[in-house]
């Protein structure tokens, strides 16, 4: 089993809260890490129909036979009649935390079974695919927690080397086709199987009115946008559909955890911003998949290079410092003139604003944007991300990290 950076939060939430669920896209490791938390306790997985019949018909009596806690619930926004006699089974004895632990793919269904029943009663944790240091099983970067301390970061230790970034950019993330990537056979049709159940299965259980195959093209354009700023009237003349529609599925695409939307940064500033937001696929596999990627030597001449390196530092950096800071937000930065940095990290102390590029020397005169924000902004200090070979200060207030140091 891989171990997986959440183990330990996910350990200290069931210490103080009755119930803690897992929410994230489907074959990211939520069963995985369920048996690492709990190696012997029950496991009820609703996607079995023989447990989903016992728990959806009477979930009340359900609770009433268990005599061993805690109990796992796999999957559970499937069943919409569990979470109000779960509620009443923690309530029985309120006080007792670590009672159970849930697993969920589908946030919409799932986050509005909760609001409804379990709120105060329940903790949330998002599990993201897999992070770098987890797929080579490596020490954990203390950059998620340094972002806040220039000190800290100019002793930051090199953690990997570029050919396993070169690798994981290629690959992505998930748990089963990264650990299987030496054959491109499984490889290839895992990411095909993928696509057609998220779609077929997921999409079709959760909005049973969805037009499936415009859906199915609006998905496959997503891919072809990553990076980019997402115009919902240009998708929609594209697809022939309405403007809501298109925000409709951005919704779905993004609640079910597949899409990742940045909104532009507009705190502060007098300057006319956008207010379009930009997004990506969570996984670089997936976009690799469709635009039919099918070498590390391709994606480095491909046209969406850069824009590919960006989504996936991007991604990586939510992953690690989501965990690490609570109450952290993420945005991107475009003014009305073209003036943009790829990421903004907001937490409750700092503002760090991050510019990515795929080379391995960045001259400073490329990073005015950076250094206009922090001046504008009295930011401490601006973050590069390349692929350079060492940590140094690139001007008094922007310092250069090499993606092989996060």
């Amino acid at each position: 089993m891989i171990n997986r950076n959440q183990i330990k939060k996910i350990k200290d939430l069931l210490v103080n809260f009755p119930c803690v669920v897992l929410l994230g896209a489907r074959q990211v490791g939520k069963s995985t890490i369920l048996k690492q938390v709990f190696p012997k306790a029950k496991i009820y997985d609703l996607e079995k129909e023989s447990d989903f019949n016992r728990i959806d018909r009477n979930p009340e009596l359900f609770f009433d036979e268990i005599e061993t806690k805690p109990i796992i619930i796999d999957e559970a926004q499937l069943s919409s009649n569990l979470f109000k006699s779960l509620r009443v089974a923690i309530d029985q004895n309120r006080d007792q935390a670590g009672q159970f632990l849930l697993t969920g793919s589908s946030s919409p269904e799932l986050l509005k079974n909760i609001s409804e029943s379990l709120a105060g009663r329940v903790a949330i944790i998002e599990i993201p695919s897999l992070a770098i240091n987890e797929a080579y099983q490596s020490k954990e970067s203390k950059f998620a927690e340094s972002i806040e301390d220039l000190n800290k970061l100019k002793k930051l230790k090199e953690n990997h080397n570029r050919k396993t970034i070169d690798e994981f950019n290629f690959y992505g993330s998930y748990p089963e086709p990264f650990l299987k990537r030496k054959n491109s056979l499984f490889y290839d049709e895992w990411y095909e199987n993928y696509v057609k159940t998220y779609i077929e299965r997921d999409i079709r259980s959760l909005f049973p009115t969805l037009n499936l195959q415009v859906f199915k093209r609006f998905f496959t354009m997503l891919a072809y946008s990553s990076g980019e700023l997402i115009n919902a009237s240009n998708f929609a003349r594209s697809l022939d559909v309405s403007q809501p529609t298109i925000k409709k599925y951005l919704a779905i695409v993004e609640g079910t955890f597949t899409w990742r939307s940045l909104n532009c940064y507009n705190k502060n500033t007098k300057k006319r911003l956008v207010k379009t937001p930009k997004g990506h696929l969570r996984d670089i596999g997936l976009i690799n998949y469709f635009l039919n990627i099918g070498s590390m030597e391709n994606l480095k001449s491909h046209p969406q290079y850069g824009r590919i390196w960006e989504s996936f530092i991007i991604e990586e950096i939510i992953k690690i410092v989501s965990l690490k800071h609570s109450r952290v937000k993420f945005y991107f930065y475009r003014t009305s003139n073209q003036s943009e940095i790829d990421l903004i990290i907001e937490t409750k102390n700092s503002l760090i604003p991050v510019e990515i590029k795929s080379g391995s020397n960045t001259d400073i005169r490329k990073l005015q944007s950076l250094t206009n924000f922090i001046s504008e902004h009295k930011c401490l200090f601006g973050i590069l991300i390349n692929k350079g070979e060492e940590i140094f200060m690139l001007s008094e207030n922007i310092i250069q990290i090499p993606a092989t140091f996060i």
